[in-house]
Formats: C-alpha cells, sequence, structure tokens
C-alpha cells in the first residue's frame, strides 16, 4: 500500500491536539461562525460581552467582492494582513509553500508563510515529518570544530564551486556552476558543458558586468583553476583585478559546500515534483528558491539582504486571497480590489527636499518625521538588512565552533530508518538517504535493513543509522526474495551513480563502456573472457 501523506499528516496532528481544545486551529465552520459574531458584536447597541471583545480584538472581517475571509487584527499600519487558514486546508497550504522553497525546512516554511498566513509550528512540524523527499535529504550527523569567515559588505569575498552532474547530463550541460556572495549568501548558477576554466570565466564575467565584482575569489576546486579563471578574465576585462583566496584553509566554514548539498536536494526536488529531468531549466528556478528563502545565519532571505525588500512574485506576492486572484482578468478589476481592501485617502502634498540628498519631492501636509526621498529610503534598508546580516554571521560563528555530540538512537524491528548513502555511490540527482525498515537484530546490536527493492547486503550499527521521522515503509512490504547492495539500492530509486566500469585485462576502446546496460561481452578489443562487473 502507497504511503499517504495527507492521512497520515492528520493523525499525527489529531494526535497532538488531543487534549488541547482551545489551540487546536478553528475548522471551516468554526471559521465562518467566528465571521459572523465579530459582524455582529460590531452593530451590537449596547454592551458587548467578554467574547465579542476577544473577538474584535484578535480577528477581523476582509470583505472583497462578495466574499468574506478571517484575518488576524493588525497590531500596526504596515503589519501584513494575515488570513486565519481553517484545520481542514493546512496540508494544502503549507504543502504549496514548502514546494515553493524547495522543500525547505520548519524556518524557511515559517518564514514565507509568515507574511500571509499564521500557521501553528506544530501543524508545521507534523507535515515535514510526513515528507519522505525531506527524509531522503537529510545529511549525517558530524562533528565539526570551524573558525567561520565573516564579511562586512558585498563583493568583499565571491566564492565559486563547480557540482558534478556527469552522471546525470541534460544533453549537453554535465556541470553546475554556483556563485556565491559570501556576505550576502545570493547566489547565482549556471549549467556547464564542462569545467574549463574559459567558460567558467565566460559566466562569471556575465555576473561581474552586472553586480560589480569581489575583490577575493575563493573556490575548493584548487588554487591553480582559481588563477586559471582569474588570468581568463583579466583577458576579457582588463581593468578588473581580483586576488585569489585560499581553498580549504582552516578558516573558511564551507558556506559554498553547503549550498551546493542543498542545491542538488533542491534540483532533485524541482525534477520529482515536476516530473522532469531537464535539471537545466529546474535550475534558474531552485536559484530564486535559493535566494527568495530565509537564510538561518544572516536571519533574513539573500534577495532581502542584497536588496533591501522581499522579492515580488507577481499578483501572489500581494495579501490579495488566492480566490481572488484566479478571477482578475484587467488592470481596472485590480485597482478596484486594491481599493477595497486598503482604500486611498488624498491628502494635500506640498514640497519638501530630501534630508540626505537634498532632491525635491511632495509630502504629506501632516508629515512631521524626517524628510527622505523613496531612493535614499531603499538605500537605508539595504544597509540596515546587511548590517543585521553581518551580525547574524557573528553570532553564528561563535555557535559553529561549538562541538556537536553525536547520540546514537535506541532501534528496534520494525524501526524504519535512513541509511546516508556515501557520495561515491550516488550520483548529484539521486537521494542522500535511502527509506529502509529494519527486519533483523543480531547479538552484537547490528541491524539488517530491508526496502521494498530488496534486503541491503551487510549489518548496520545504531550509529550509522537515522530514525525517520514517519513508517514510511513496513516490513511486510519489503522483498525478501533480493539481495542488494547500497548502490544498486540507489539505482533501483533513481538511476544510481551512473558510471560504468569494466575489468577486462585489456584496454578498452572506451572507460565506460556500454556492455552493462546492453547486458552482452565487451567489444572486440577486450579479453574475450572479460565481461562487465555490473553485469
Amino acid at each position: 500500500m502507497e504511503f499517504d501523506s495527507f492521512a497520515e499528516y492528520y493523525e499525527k496532528l489529531n494526535a497532538y491536539y488531543v487534549g488541547k481544545p482551545g489551540k487546536k486551529p478553528p475548522t471551516k465552520n468554526e471559521v465562518q461562525l467566528i465571521i459572523e459574531e465579530i459582524l455582529a458584536a460590531k452593530i451590537k447597541i449596547g454592551k458587548k460581552e467578554r467574547r465579542d471583545y476577544y473577538l474584535i480584538k484578535t480577528y477581523d472581517v476582509l470583505c472583497v467582492t462578495d466574499q468574506k475571509f478571517l484575518i488576524y487584527k493588525k497590531t500596526d499600519e504596515d503589519e501584513d494582513i494575515r488570513y486565519v487558514v481553517p484545520y481542514e486546508e493546512l496540508y494544502d497550504r503549507i504543502k504549496d509553500f514548502h514546494i515553493k522553497t524547495g522543500h525547505g525546512g520548519i524556518v524557511k516554511l515559517r518564514m514565507s508563510m509568515g507574511h500571509k498566513y499564521k500557521i501553528p509550528r506544530p501543524a508545521i512540524e507534523k507535515f515535514l515529518s510526513v515528507c519522505a523527499i525531506c527524509n531522503s535529504k537529510q545529511g549525517a550527523n558530524r562533528k565539526l570544530v570551524i573558525k567561520p569567515i565573516v564579511t562586512k559588505d558585498f563583493n568583499e569575498r565571491g566564492q565559486v564551486d563547480l557540482v558534478d552532474f556527469q552522471s546525470t547530463p541534460d544533453g549537453k550541460y554535465k556541470w553546475i556552476m554556483n556563485y556565491q556572495d559570501h556576505n550576502t549568501k545570493f547566489l547565482l548558477l549556471h549549467p556547464l558543458e564542462s569545467k574549463r576554466a574559459i567558460e567558467v570565466a565566460n559566466k562569471l564575467l556575465t555576473i561581474f558586468l552586472t553586480f560589480g565584482a569581489p575583490k577575493i575569489l575563493q573556490s575548493d576546486n584548487g588554487r591553480e583553476f582559481v588563477n586559471s579563471i582569474i588570468k581568463e578574465l583579466k583577458d576579457l576585462w582588463p581593468q578588473c583585478t581580483i586576488v585569489h583566496g585560499r581553498p580549504r584553509h582552516p578558516q573558511s566554514q564551507g558556506s559554498v559546500e553547503r549550498s551546493n548539498q542543498d542545491i542538488e536536494n533542491m534540483i532533485r526536488a524541482w525534477m520529482k515534483d515536476n516530473q522532469s529531468k531537464k535539471w537545466s531549466v529546474g535550475l534558474q528556478f531552485v536559484q530564486f528558491q535559493k535566494n527568495s528563502s530565509f537564510h538561518r545565519i544572516i536571519g533574513r532571505s539573500p534577495y532581502k539582504a542584497l536588496f533591501g525588500c522581499d522579492p515580488k512574485i507577481g499578483l501572489s506576492s500581494s495579501n490579495i486571497p488566492s480566490e481572488i486572484i484566479k478571477k482578475l482578468t484587467t488592470e481596472e478589476h485590480l485597482e478596484e480590489i486594491l481599493n477595497n481592501i486598503q482604500p486611498e485617502h488624498e491628502k494635500e502634498q506640498i514640497t519638501s527636499y530630501c534630508s540626505i540628498c537634498n532632491t525635491e519631492m511632495l509630502t504629506e501636509v501632516e508629515f512631521a518625521g524626517t524628510i527622505i526621498c523613496d531612493l535614499c529610503k531603499t538605500s537605508e534598508k539595504i544597509n540596515k538588512q546587511r548590517q543585521l546580516g553581518y551580525q547574524g554571521q557573528e553570532k553564528a560563528a561563535e555557535i559553529m565552533l561549538k562541538v556537536s555530540q553525536t547520540r546514537v538512537p535506541d532501534l528496534q524491528i520494525g524501526d524504519c530508518v535512513l541509511i546516508t548513502v556515501p557520495k561515491v555511490d550516488r550520483g548529484p540527482s539521486d537521494p542522500a538517504n535511502v527509506i529502509a525498515v529494519i527486519v533483523n537484530q543480531n547479538e552484537h546490536k547490528l541491524h539488517q535493513l530491508g526496502t521494498q527493492y530488496g534486503l541491503v547486503k551487510g549489518w548496520y550499527n545504531s550509529a550509522s543509522l537515522k530514525p525517520a521521522t514517519s513508517n514510511f515503509l513496513k516490513i511486510t512490504e519489503v522483498n525478501n526474495d533480493k539481495e542488494l547492495t547500497l548502490r544498486e539500492t540507489v539505482s533501483h530509486i533513481s538511476g544510481g551513480q551512473g558510471f560504468l566500469s569494466c575489468i577486462c585485462k585489456r584496454q578498452c576502446e572506451s572507460k565506460r563502456c556500454a556492455c552493462f546496460k546492453a547486458s552482452v561481452k565487451c567489444n572486440s578489443r577486450c579479453h574475450s573472457s572479460s565481461i562487465c562487473k555490473n553485469k
């Protein structure tokens, strides 16, 4: 039986809210009753009851055309309108934002949804626990003792790295170039045909002529690699002078390496969600998802750290209900809706001058604050966001220096677990973990694991496994007729590592011969008795 994430989600959520009736989100019927109570309380003559005061203080009703929506009371004029999500719609709302953030974690989900909805943290946690893709991409527990780099401004240090996609090529594209600004964490992704310095330099030149060039260019691909890129850049743009950073030095915190891992996970999720193998197309969507998602270190999205505001995605970024957006057809209709939500009040204006750049501008007569033009306001917002991002880096640097302790889980037969797949046994589009179930244990507390494709060869100790957040697989669903290696198991899931090797005594015409897929002997130049070991 296929795993039903919707049913499992509400089963877990219902179990959590048992004995907590006051904390459970309202259902659709309860939302409608609250709307009717608020509207009745507002026109009520005489003394109001305590519940009337509570509802008016906590909620408000937004009327758009002939529809009414329950929203939370705004405590500030600049605060966004946040809708109350009925209990039955929690799964769909969270799933929508979860996919938009590239299967982001709880922090990214809360920050992305917080501008439009107010959803309880337990509801998000339960959703993440039933997402099989999120369980598959979790990394192994590691101990890290590091001293991170901290940069104060944009374009002080740029980091470039290449992600190997040769095992899953998309037409002519076999590599991904990941360029990241260290201060804002803003990244740009480009598909590459090869890892030649001239091709990388051409892509970097496009970036530098748009955003400017960094003082330091760093890459963990090696100093010689960076030197050749800088030489090519110098030939293409003689006025640009860049120095190379030290690769893999003790103060490097591996920011790009973690970014590479996120990119692989997000591409894998995009390919599965869209049923496509064209990762070069999904690369730009992944770039936008990564830049617009909340970044734990800098405390905001990379987009906001660079530009001072959140990205816009057409009308879906506005506070107009999604039901109304689907019906919009003309600009006049849009203006009517916007005026209905936030009516415009014309006020008398006078000519004033910006206190920073002295630009002439119009201000309202009653305005008593410091007069600043829109461009100077934007500049101040950007500077503020970058300063806050720098403070976030400093705090993260202190936390990163603490050594995390690995906890060994207590596992039993029937438990659903995650097996971390080594990098050499999987391609970049393959999952980082395989979901399995413990089918047997021996006297040494070693576990035998099974999947729907067969039993996994070897025995695993508890320290090498991680408990799954849901029972994605049961013992009855295990195929006991086959015994597969971990690499073979991954190949059944999404194609595997992809490299074909031959053990011929003589040299093949091609080191990656096609005899594995054809199930025939090697070509005539091979030893007649030799066939591929993967046959």
